[in-house]
């Protein structure tokens, strides 16, 4: 019979944790734009307020596929957490995820920045953005707890008959 993977009961709550923090996230604030550039608005922006950003500067749908991966992490999190079963390398996925937002959103900045001597736009994080890293960090780490080890029960002394070979 094969071996299933099941998770530890402090996995579970590790997982749901983690899934609450990161929905809860995308609706606190992530980055924070400053400058006076029209293709990239100073604001306060949120997961789906950036999300809306990017694809605009992307002009296409493509950001959204990044916020539904980022809901899916959540929806397998909280499936792992109430079946106990494991589903490894979500929450990497959903810190990759992340990365990549940042990394857009910054490279983004500086490609409009160019040629530009006043009112630049500058790209800072906000705690929403952290948050979110910990969601997917904590669903990571809740996946991969595991169970601890049984004690060793120590062996019986051996009885003095037992020592003696047979004759």
């Amino acid at each position: 019979m094969a071996e299933q993977k099941t998770l530890f009961p402090v996995g579970r709550v590790v997982l749901l944790v983690g899934a609450v923090l990161l929905i809860v996230s995308l609706f606190l604030p992530w980055f924070v734009i400053g400058g006076s550039q029209q293709r990239l608005p100073a604001g306060t922006y949120d997961g789906v307020g950036i999300t809306n950003v990017l694809n605009t500067l992307a002009q296409g749908p493509y950001a959204w596929a990044a916020l539904a991966w980022l809901i899916l992490v959540v929806v397998f999190g909280v499936t792992s957490a109430f079946v106990g079963r494991k589903f490894s390398m979500f929450g990497t996925s959903g810190i990759l995820v992340l990365a990549l937002y940042a990394i857009l959103i910054f490279v983004s900045a500086n490609l409009i920045n160019q040629g530009v001597t006043s009112g630049a736009a500058t790209v800072g994080f906000a705690y929403g953005f952290f948050l979110a890293i910990i969601g997917s960090a904590l669903i990571e780490t809740g996946a991969r707890l595991k169970k601890p080890a049984a004690a060793a029960t120590p062996a019986a002394p051996a009885s003095p008959m037992m020592d003696e070979p047979e004759r």
